[in-house]
């Protein structure tokens, strides 16, 4: 999205403006846009809220954020708290903070290090997540590499490569002794999960579908069906395994 001659909006204090385009958005008291928005760059590091759609190139939040419409945007960063009742379509997000999305989030890359809540699907060529997160539908990646800082849920996931491990944190000696002490060990739940090749680590899973799969430690998984190969930790629960 280029810029054009149609304006900024500042808003240092607290205050309001109608939608429509500009080229710059920030906000860095309170403020509120109303109607929908299309700007080059929307910031804010302070509490706004956009009532209606937001369409950007780059959209930036450290304060707190609410969007009661959809987001279509070319790349998102969320350090501090978004939520957005309908949906984000975009090229790349990446959240240290806290995300809620109420639709369905599509993007060429997701990026989690903080925490994140999705009602519906997420569909992404890469899924990185570093932190928890709660998919209410189905998530849907080329690349699922997640390192497990925290509960995670998700109805089922699919992709080609699929990678769930054990944060570096979680593995080191203390953390092993605070989960034992406090019953707080990370875990990912899920229904499903089938790709190609497949390695978990603290995964529930009712069903685990894959060519090559690997179940390291830490897992409970009901069914696994293999076309390949099939590596499974000492330390791993499995009720059934299919060869097909």
């Amino acid at each position: 999205m280029e810029k054009n001659n149609t304006g900024d909006i500042k808003i240092s204090g607290s205050g309001s403006a109608g939608g429509g385009k500009y080229n710059e958005v920030s906000i860095s008291g309170s403020g509120k846009i109303n109607g929908d928005i299309e700007c080059v760059d929307f910031k804010t590091s302070g509490s706004s809220k956009v009532i209606g759609d937001l369409k950007a190139s780059t959209i930036k939040i450290s304060g707190s954020t609410r969007i009661e419409g959809n987001v279509e945007v070319e790349e998102m960063k969320v350090s501090g708290s978004a939520h957005v009742t309908g949906q984000i379509k975009c090229q790349s997000i990446k959240i240290n903070g806290s995300t809620h999305v109420g639709g369905n989030l599509c993007a060429e890359e997701v990026t989690i290090a903080g925490c994140a809540h999705i009602e519906k699907n997420c569909e992404a060529e890469c899924f990185k997540a570093s932190g928890s997160f709660k998919i209410q539908g189905l998530l849907n990646a080329g690349e699922v590499n997640i390192r497990i800082g925290g509960n995670c849920n998700v109805q089922e996931i699919g992709g080609e490569h699929i990678e769930i491990r054990v944060s570096p944190l979680d593995n080191s000696f203390i953390r092993k002794v605070i989960d034992k002490m406090f019953n707080s060990k990370g875990m990912l739940t899920t229904a499903l999960i089938e790709g190609d090749e497949i390695y978990l680590q603290n995964t529930n899973a009712k069903i685990v579908r894959g060519n090559t799969i690997t179940i390291g430690e830490g897992c409970n998984i009901g069914l696994v069906e293999y076309s390949g190969e099939i590596i499974i930790s000492s330390d791993s629960i499995v009720g059934e395994q299919k060869k097909v």
